[in-house]
C-alpha cells in the first residue's frame, strides 16, 4: 500500500510539475487562442484518465517543453474541451480524496499500458 501511495503521490507531482512548467511564462496558455470551457466545469475521473494519458503519450513521444509537444498539448486539451484550470482543479482534489486518487491512478496506468501496446510503444519502464 506504501508503494501504491508513492506512486500516485510521484504521478502528482509529476503532473504538478508539467502543469506548472507548460503554463508558466510560455504564452501557450489557456489564454492563447484555445477554447476556454468554464474552468469550473467539473470534470469527471472518466475525462481525467482519458485527458492524462493522451498528454502523458504526447509527452513521451515529443518531449516536454517542445514546441511539438506544446502545440500538441494545446490540441489535446481543444480534443477533449478542457482547460489547465480543469486539471489544475482537478489536481486539487487528489490532496482531499487519497483513497479514489489511488484507483484513477490506477486506470491511468492501466490505459497508458493498453495505448502503448496498441501503438506498439515501448513502456517506460517508471512505474512497475
Amino acid at each position: 500500500m506504501k508503494t501504491k501511495l508513492a506512486i500516485i503521490i510521484a504521478l502528482v507531482a509529476v503532473l504538478a510539475a508539467v502543469v506548472w512548467y507548460t503554463y508558466s511564462g510560455t504564452g501557450t496558455g489557456t489564454g492563447a487562442g484555445n477554447v476556454t470551457p468554464s474552468a469550473t466545469q467539473p470534470m469527471s475521473s472518466d475525462e481525467f484518465v482519458a485527458l492524462y494519458v493522451d498528454l502523458e503519450l504526447i509527452a513521451e513521444k515529443a518531449g516536454i517543453g517542445t514546441p511539438v509537444y506544446e502545440t500538441a498539448r494545446d490540441s489535446v486539451l481543444r480534443a477533449h474541451g478542457k482547460t489547465i484550470d480543469n486539471v489544475t482543479s482537478m489536481l486539487a482534489v487528489a490532496d482531499t480524496e487519497p483513497e479514489k486518487w489511488a484507483e484513477i491512478w490506477q486506470q491511468i496506468l492501466t490505459e497508458l499500458e493498453v495505448r502503448k501496446a496498441a501503438l506498439a510503444l515501448p513502456d517506460s519502464g517508471a512505474i512497475d
